[in-house]
């Protein structure tokens, strides 16, 4: 049984580039041996996020981004309770 092999986000994004200079989408994923649906969601990938999308694994991308948002918004709302109760605590 083979495993699939993991490729990193720079050479990835390098793939990427040469799609979005024209190269021929069956010839890239000829010669990389990445099947032709992966590099086109690559590409989705990258552009709207550059490399760092190209970080998350398939299929997470947006859950990720909504599970950072959440825990950004949370660590913000804590913040602010607690600088709520510092100013409400200076007033007395």
């Amino acid at each position: 049984m083979s495993r699939k092999k993991r490729m990193s986000s720079a050479n990835k994004e390098e793939l990427v580039l040469r799609l979005l200079r024209g190269e021929d989408l069956d010839q890239v994923s000829r010669e990389s041996g990445v099947v032709l649906h992966v590099l086109q969601e690559w590409r989705d990938l990258y552009t709207r996020g550059g490399r760092e999308n190209l970080k998350a694994k398939p299929g997470n991308s947006a859950e990720s981004e909504l599970e950072r948002v959440i825990k950004r918004q949370a660590l913000e709302i804590e913040i602010l309770k607690k600088a709520k109760a510092l100013v409400d605590g200076r007033k007395l």
